[in-house]
């Protein structure tokens, strides 16, 4: 969860930048709220299966943080902003350089699609890998914070 931004680029980079491991123990509390609570103890499948390298579920992943924003807690909605907002740019960089849902889930085994711009996809890389940075390192620890004092699970573990 720490760097989550980069978890999209894991099988495109090599990198191993995003930690969202943790146990499946717990549930909502009052104070995580129990949709939210819920609700990201549900995307934590997406976000594991990401790490792993499989991007097919980039676009659900996608949908449930966007979600997870808006369902967010007032004490955390601005670090869940600052994460959708990365991930929005790393899908928007894969777009630009061409790259369909299909065609960024085969970059992991090396299948480089014909008509992809590699000078754009070249700039997408170079965007990924710059989205990892302090902000949202701040980001990730205090989402995964909450996410153990309020929802009862630990995304850092």
């Amino acid at each position: 969860m720490k760097r989550i931004l980069s978890a999209a680029a894991v099988a495109a980079l090599g990198l191993s930048l995003f930690t969202a491991c943790g146990d499946d123990d717990g549930g909502g509390s009052a104070g995580g709220g129990d949709d939210y609570c819920k609700d990201l103890k549900s995307a934590k499948k997406n976000l594991d299966t990401i790490e792993g390298g499989d991007l097919s579920s980039l676009s659900d992943t996608s949908d449930q943080i966007h979600k997870l924003r808006d369902e967010a807690p007032d004490e955390i909605e601005d670090d869940w902003k600052v994460l959708s907002d990365g991930f929005d740019k790393i899908i928007e960089a894969f777009e630009k350089a061409g790259l369909t849902d299909e065609d960024i889930a085969n970059l992991q085994s090396g299948q480089m699609p014909d008509d992809v711009d590699m000078a754009e996809l070249q700039e997408a890389m170079t965007e990924i890998q710059d989205l990892g940075g302090e902000e949202f390192t701040k980001a990730g620890d205090a989402i995964a914070k909450h996410a153990k004092d309020e929802c009862g699970f630990d995304l850092d573990a």
